[in-house]
């Protein structure tokens, strides 16, 4: 089962995104960005490892001071938070999972709201997330990963040349367990 939190931001300001993941980046922990078609992917530790919807929410808000900015967060391939927010303002947000629907704002006018239903609608919700992306003008890929996945690639040496790794100069490598005591709990001693 899938899940995963992202964040994207169009924009042609690569020094202000550069800014962006900087401020949004906890000291101690990684961000990645991945620049694609006149979006900026970013992909936090600490955004994945929360899995919060107001934190990703209020990240999304400081993004689209830059232009409009979508995130995702997809939990388990069932549950599938999403939104949208241009100037500050969050201006549509759904979530789905199989105990229902919240919807609130209404999507922008480029959108067709029958295309926005059928495609929050999918299964799995990765399928939605796709489908969301291409309306977008958001290189699909790119919305269905989160963190865990930059990083195994990373780990690799597999991280595409384009790729932006935003850690503390001091650190050797990503900290996986840097102020993520509950990681350390569940694998302590097994």
């Amino acid at each position: 089962m899938r899940s995963f939190v992202n964040l994207h931001v169009r924009t042609d300001d690569a020094g202000a995104v550069s800014a962006l993941a900087e401020e949004l980046r906890t000291p101690g922990l990684v961000l990645y960005v991945v620049p694609a078609d006149g979006w900026y992917s970013l992909y936090d530790e600490r955004l994945e490892a929360d899995e919060d919807r107001e934190a990703l929410i209020a990240a999304l808000l400081r993004a689209s001071r830059l232009g409009r900015a979508a995130a995702f967060m997809v939990l388990e391939d069932e549950s599938l938070f999403w939104a949208l927010a241009e100037g500050e303002k969050l201006i549509y947000s759904a979530s789905s999972d199989p105990e229902g629907e919240e919807r609130q704002g209404s999507p922008p006018a480029d959108f067709q709201p029958a295309a926005i239903a059928a495609a929050e609608a999918g299964e799995p919700k990765t399928a939605s997330v796709r489908a969301l992306a291409r309306m977008l003008g958001l290189e699909p890929d790119h919305a269905v990963v989160g963190f865990g996945d930059l990083l195994e690639m990373d780990e690799e040496g597999e991280l595409p040349e384009e790729v932006w790794v935003l850690e503390d100069a001091a650190a050797t490598g990503p900290q996986l367990f840097t102020d993520r005591p509950y990681l350390e709990e569940e694998h302590a001693g097994g």
